[in-house]
């Protein structure tokens, strides 16, 4: 309850992140994680990144330290959906939690 489920959120995003670059993985629409892709790694690093920023924050046990951090939090995986998950075009309804079509595609 209460700092400790701020501190697990934290330390799962450290921790889960990495994951994120284990070759053989697959997306929700199938196709290979494009674990070789430097954009994919640097976001995943990004994403790792802010999860121990998180955490630090968290232990600091200040809600205005781990208001401060959410931006990073955010921003991590804003930039990611952005170039590989929120697709926008032709037949894509990004309000539909089921199309998988465009994941993980640039």
């Amino acid at each position: 309850k209460g700092w400790e489920l701020v501190d697990y959120a934290a330390i799962a995003l450290a921790e889960s992140a990495p994951l994120m670059l284990t070759p053989g993985r697959r997306c929700e629409n199938g196709k290979p994680v494009p674990v070789n892709d430097p954009e994919w790694i640097k976001f995943t690093i990004e994403l790792a990144e802010a999860g121990k920023a998180a955490y630090k924050a968290s232990q600091s046990r200040k809600q205005e330290a781990v208001s401060d951090i959410t931006s990073q939090v955010s921003d991590a995986c804003f930039n990611c959906h952005q170039v590989y998950r929120d697709k926008r075009g032709a037949g894509i309804n990004l309000s539909d939690p089921s199309n998988q079509a465009a994941r993980c595609l640039k």
